[in-house]
């Protein structure tokens, strides 16, 4: 697995397969779903192409979160950067979500990543696992297991990632009336099909991760690959934003049994480019390793860390240097992704999962086990002779602490647009966004409909799907 440990793709004989598989797909811009595969063309055949499918690059690349990010309130463009950016197709669309515009793609755009990609992952998935029930395990029940738990995995961590930009954040009262995804769970791109309900959305990734849950290893064999570990990290995530407190807690109660490893920064290089081991090799928090290509927008080019974010580190927080680095223009550029390079670390890891038991457990009213799984986290981020644990018996005040842990901690993940949503359920957590460019201002409520991000034309057009409103 030497090839996966060093991210350098070259990872197995059936490489060249994928060939076959991006002429299903045709240009992301286009959209897969009009597109039938050539019959012509050479198909996987044994467990071991189907396993070189599910550790292609491109499975843990390009996640569908950039729309998120953008979106968010983490980073800034000032008025001239916003002014030079580039206005082909393949760029336009990211200068119209960051205004949070009625009309996001304005069609024809060749890198619509979060929905395409999101898709074409999805499609993987579908045929491995298709090609893998026709098979059977045969002799290699291990392997067969382990690439069809990849698959389930990998289907519903896209549909999750998916929900989150072109869903109704979810509400138990209306999900089953909310629109939500097409589901496809057939590798026959030819076949219609419509979009499911919220509630049907989200039944489907939770039965793909219990699926996922019998046939994947409790650890992995590399963290580009996921395991039961990141199975009950995602299932904390899924469940913390279905509002299921409870089974959110117990399965990251799961996550951490098996490994509650969290660094401590105050062991941290702050003198090196990057301060996180590359490829997150060696991080000790790295759960399920999956990355988000930055798009212009996000590049050190056009980056600036959000003001208001940055005035949020205390004096002696170490992930104010971990995290940002002031340039020579005096703009603060982000560093501290856990991929160790430029590429945004969005997959899972052990901070997201203390953040995210605590969170339940506040709610749950059961405050000092929140606390302690708070100050925990906190003990491995701040200078060792300045930390003091956190004290409070009010629940309020406590998921305030928590809110604001989670958004110094979890920074350019893609997790922040989807907290934002459920925060905006109450009023107490409520937060609305505000750009200014010039003398021009920008907001975005809380409760209005620009929270859901439109369709790409050209899905809406070949699959003949309801527009969300705008």
């Amino acid at each position: 697995m030497k090839s996966l440990n060093q991210y350098d793709y070259d990872m197995k004989p059936a490489n060249h397969l994928i060939l076959f598989f991006l002429f299903t797909l045709g240009s992301c811009g286009t959209g897969f779903l009009d597109v039938k595969p050539d019959q012509q063309q050479r198909t996987p055949s044994t467990l071991e192409d189907y396993l070189g499918l599910m550790d292609y690059e491109s499975m843990n690349r390009f996640s569908s979160h950039a729309l998120g990010i953008i979106g968010a309130d983490e980073m800034y463009l000032t008025e001239m950067e916003y002014e030079s950016f580039p206005t082909g197709a393949a760029s336009k669309y990211q200068k119209n979500a960051y205004v949070w515009e009625d009309i996001i793609y304005e069609g024809g755009e060749p890198n619509a990543i979060d929905w395409s990609r999101g898709y074409w992952h999805i499609l993987f998935c579908n045929l491995a696992l298709d090609g893998t029930a026709s098979l059977g395990p045969g002799t290699q029940r291990e392997l067969w297991e382990l690439v069809r738990g990849m698959a389930f995995f990998h289907r519903a961590f896209n549909y999750y990632n998916l929900a989150q930009l072109y869903c109704n954040v979810y509400d138990p009262l209306t999900a089953e009336a909310d629109l939500g995804l097409p589901l496809r769970t057939d590798p026959d791109v030819s076949e219609w099909v419509p979009r499911a309900s919220l509630k049907e959305t989200y039944a489907r990734i939770l039965a793909d991760l219990g699926e996922a849950e019998k046939l994947l290893p409790e650890y992995p064999e590399t963290r580009f690959r996921p395991s039961k570990w990141a199975v009950y990290a995602l299932l904390s995530r899924v469940c913390l934003q279905m509002e299921d407190y409870a089974m959110a807690a117990g399965y990251a109660s799961d996550c951490l049994a098996i490994d509650n490893s969290l660094m401590d920064y105050n062991t941290l290089d702050m003198e090196a480019e990057y301060p996180f081991p590359i490829y997150g090799e060696g991080n000790a928090e790295v759960i399920f390793n999956c990355t988000l290509d930055h798009g212009i927008s996000m590049t050190q080019v056009y980056y600036n860390a959000d003001t208001s974010l940055l005035a949020s580190y205390g004096s002696h927080d170490l992930r104010r240097d971990a995290f940002f680095l002031e340039n020579t223009q005096g703009l603060t550029r982000f560093r501290g992704s856990y991929f160790g390079t430029l590429h945004y670390f969005t997959g899972l890891a052990t901070d997201e999962v203390y953040l995210a038991r605590a969170e339940a457990l506040a709610r749950l009213n059961r405050l000092p086990e929140a606390l302690a799984d708070l100050n925990t986290l906190r003990r491995h981020r701040l200078e060792t002779l300045h930390y003091t644990p956190l004290a409070t018996e009010d629940k309020h005040l406590l998921l305030s602490m928590i809110i604001a842990e989670r958004r110094r901690e979890l920074v350019m993940r893609g997790t922040r647009w989807e907290d934002l949503r459920r925060y905006n359920k109450s009023p107490e957590s409520a937060v609305t966004l505000v750009r200014v460019l010039g003398d021009r201002r920008f907001e975005l409520s809380p409760g209005g409909p620009k929270w859901v991000w439109p369709l790409p034309q050209e899905a809406v057009l070949v699959g003949n799907y309801q527009q969300n409103e705008r």
